[in-house]
This record gives structure tokens, C-alpha cells and sequence, in this order.
């Protein structure tokens, strides 16, 4: 009689246990459901909400993806790499700063440039002439446009032109500088920075009273 006292003391237990457990099994799986479901609510609002967001368009934006970095940091650095390799320059290194920056212009204007190129090496070095550019980096103008399915930049800047004769300053010049420039693809090795040089233009910035002090220099049109 006990044994049977004791076995069935055990299978109560059993069974309160396994009672508790079922409930415990209900409890968590009505827990889990309720959470499903204000999940599936929560990611339908939000699709909701990205189908209404407004979409803010630029006047006159070319269509396509816009990236900031390529439109404020790569054409701005671009700009400094041309304008610093153009224009200061001591008579030892000219020659080497201007095949720096060959590579980076269009056909055209590297056929244009040449005669250019060849005779402000000669002056540089037989003058003992050399030149800094100081730019304006606040005067930095930068319009996108597209022609015959090109992605072009239209850039301007100003700056001081200071030449040197034998290490002494021997003039500043206010000058505006303006560049047409073509987007192609970025390539570490060849074309870090994404743009082909197609125009290049230096103007003197001259009061009206003042005679030029440099003639203009017009580099591919």
C-alpha cells in the first residue's frame, strides 16, 4: 500500500509539473504571436511612410545619383592638382609638373597646349622665373551640365599669380582661371580623381586703370 501511495504521490506531481510546463509553452507562444504581428504592423507603417517621404529636386538637377563627395571634394581637388601644377613651379621642376598633369587632359587640348607648355618651360628656366598661385578657394564655382551624353563641370576660380625673377617677388597678378572638365571613371592607377581636362583659361583681373600687367593666357579653347 505504500508503494502505491508513493507511486501515485509521484504521478500528481508529474502531472502538476508537466501542467505548469504546458501553460509556461502557451503563455511564451501567445507572447511570441503578439510580437509577430506588431512587427508585421511596425514594417508596414514604415513602408507607408518611405512611399510618402518627400523627394527634394534641384532645379535644373541632371537626372541620375548624386554622390557629395565626387561633386564638392573630387572636383575641388582636381581643381588644386591643375591649378598648382600649372602655375607654381620653380625652373627645376617645371617641366616634371606639367607631364604630371598631361595624362589628365583631353586630346585636344593637349595637342593646343603644347607650343604653350614649351615656351613657358624656356622661360622659366632661362629667366630663372618662378611662379606660386595662392587661390581664392571661397570664388570656387562649380556647374554640372551635359553635352552628347558627357557629364561635364564648368569651374572658375581666382587667385594671385606671384612670380619670382632669381628668388625676389617681381609682381602679383589677380587672376581668374576657368575650366571645362569631363567626368569618366575613376581609376586609382590612372585617373584618381575621375576627370579629363578639356578647357583651360587664365585671365588677368586688371582695374581699369591699370595696365596689364601679364597678357592673358588662353590654353585650348
Amino acid at each position: 500500500m505504500d508503494f502505491v501511495a508513493r507511486a501515485g504521490h509521484f504521478i500528481d506531481r508529474a502531472h502538476r509539473v508537466a501542467g505548469f510546463l504546458l501553460i509556461c509553452c502557451v503563455v511564451l507562444g501567445v507572447t511570441s504571436f503578439c510580437q509577430w504581428q506588431q512587427n508585421v504592423e511596425l514594417n508596414r507603417i514604415n513602408a507607408n511612410i518611405a512611399q510618402r517621404l518627400p523627394v527634394i529636386v534641384v532645379p535644373g538637377a541632371v537626372p541620375g545619383k548624386y554622390n557629395p563627395q565626387e561633386d564638392e571634394l573630387l572636383v575641388s581637388a582636381f581643381v588644386e592638382f591643375i591649378t598648382q601644377n600649372f602655375n607654381t613651379f620653380t625652373p627645376a621642376n617645371i617641366g616634371r609638373q606639367l607631364d604630371t598633369v598631361t595624362p589628365f587632359m583631353g586630346p585636344d587640348l593637349l595637342v593646343d597646349s603644347k607650343p604653350a607648355f614649351e615656351r613657358k618651360i624656356r622661360d622659366a628656366e632661362s629667366l630663372k622665373r618662378a611662379s606660386m598661385f595662392v587661390p581664392d578657394r571661397a570664388t570656387l564655382k562649380i556647374v554640372r551640365s551635359q553635352k552628347n551624353s558627357q557629364d561635364l563641370r564648368e569651374v572658375s576660380i581666382r587667385g594671385e599669380l606671384r612670380n619670382f625673377a632669381a628668388g625676389t617677388l617681381a609682381e602679383v597678378v589677380p587672376i581668374q582661371i576657368d575650366m571645362a572638365m569631363v567626368k569618366t571613371v575613376i581609376n586609382p592607377d590612372v585617373n584618381r580623381y575621375g576627370f579629363i581636362l578639356m578647357r583651360y583659361k587664365e585671365t588677368p583681373l586688371i582695374d581699369i586703370n591699370q595696365k596689364p600687367i601679364v597678357p592673358e593666357t588662353n590654353t585650348g579653347q
